[in-house]
């Protein structure tokens, strides 16, 4: 998925609010932040494929960030991270949105995704049928975002996570962007920082809402 890890977040968010949302957003798509990164540093692999399917317009070699033994190592670091920290709920909460990556990843992906470190190869493959794909994605991330007070932040955020989506959907990438891997990751990696900021946002707002009385 894409902007549907970020569904995890809010469900989440709800069930545990003390947890600040641009924290539980960071985790839940930590494993891509570090796939992007390692692409530009050219240790993993991501560029451009023409195809009718948007969702396989890229080709994928990610054999760290994405195996689940890379996965299972990041989400024990993470939790071993906010236990030093004395934040031991916190820990296991976002372990498990670490690690809720590679689980959605799994059903969608068709077999890329790693069991250790390039070996065995799996993925259940929804991305073979992209409307439902999309339907299920903004369903997701909207199911989780209603559930959450909401400002002019949350509004922002949703519009540009849905017109991310839809772009990559149904329009093609320009050349400049389809020719150049690193442009084209940077974009895709700059995207999701700023969902996180936006997040930032959102909770800061709210969180000065309470202080400041009824918003108008």
């Amino acid at each position: 998925m894409f902007i549907g890890h970020y569904g995890v977040a809010y469900l989440v968010k709800k069930k545990a609010p003390d947890i600040p949302l641009w924290l539980l957003f960071v985790s839940v798509q930590l494993l891509d932040i570090i796939a992007f990164s390692l692409v530009l540093l050219g240790i993993e692999k991501a560029s451009y494929v023409p195809n009718d399917n948007p969702f396989f317009r890229n080709y994928l070699d990610l054999p760290y960030s994405h195996s689940l033994m890379g996965t299972l190592l990041i989400s024990a670091i993470v939790c071993i991270i906010f236990r030093a920290i004395n934040k031991k709920t916190w820990a296991w909460i976002l372990g498990f949105c670490v690690l809720s990556h590679w689980v959605i990843d799994l059903i969608v992906h068709t077999p890329d995704l790693s069991i250790f470190f390039d070996v065995t190869k799996v993925g259940l493959g929804l991305w073979q049928y992209p409307i439902l794909s999309f339907i299920i994605e903004i369903a997701f991330v909207l199911a989780g975002w209603l559930m959450l007070k909401r400002n002019f932040y949350s509004y922002l955020l949703l519009v540009l996570m849905v017109s991310s989506l839809s772009g990559m959907m149904f329009s093609e990438e320009p050349p400049i962007v389809r020719e150049h891997y690193i442009l084209r990751t940077s974009i895709v990696l700059i995207s999701n920082l700023l969902f996180i900021f936006m997040a930032y946002l959102w909770d800061r707002r709210n969180k000065l809402h309470k202080t400041d009385g009824p918003e108008t």
